[in-house]
């Protein structure tokens, strides 16, 4: 005789651009997400926060992100553009971020040249926040939703349907 037994596995893929994984978390686009969704740390280590924009349905000539979180649990060490913006070769947005204590505003946006209009229209990754662990806890790193916007080349605001945050815990 021969027996087969299977075995069946719940494999949980933190995919931050995926609209069907971010639908089963109630997170529906156009949507502002962070990667990794959850993370343990010890005091002392780097946190890495990823943020990103998924399906938005038009042309995106911009984005304000307004970010908050625990700031007597992590502290900001510095916050990099994504490539979402940046890969296209061709147009150089601008870039810049403003910290208070556990608040970040990053704002990334085309000038547009003189004639023309710049703009993306493909998910993917506004920006790289990075902390350090400075005490153990636990915080959430999330997007402030009456404070975040995007907007089309001609500066028409898009609706945010959906708003994904990080868990970062420090042991």
């Amino acid at each position: 005789m021969f027996w087969l037994s299977c075995q069946t596995y719940d494999i949980n893929i933190d995919n931050p651009v995926d609209a069907i994984a971010n639908a089963e978390m109630e997170v529906y686009p156009p949507a502002l997400t962070m990667h990794p969704l959850t993370q343990t740390v010890s005091i002392g280590d780097s946190v890495t926060i990823g943020a990103y924009i998924v399906d938005h349905d038009t042309t995106l000539a911009g984005v304000h992100t307004h970010v908050t979180y625990d700031a007597e649990l992590l502290q900001l060490d510095t916050i990099l553009p994504g490539v979402l913006f940046t890969n296209d070769g061709v147009n150089t947005p601008l870039f810049t971020y403003t910290a208070v204590f556990g608040q970040i505003d990053i704002f990334v946006w085309y000038l547009g040249a003189e004639g023309a209009l710049s703009y993306v229209t493909e998910t993917g990754h506004i920006a790289e926040i990075y902390f350090t662990a400075r005490s153990t806890g636990e915080t959430t790193v999330e997007y402030d939703s009456t404070q975040c916007e995007l907007v089309t080349p001609l500066d028409e605001s898009i609706s945010i349907r959906g708003f994904r945050p990080a868990e970062v815990i420090i042991q």
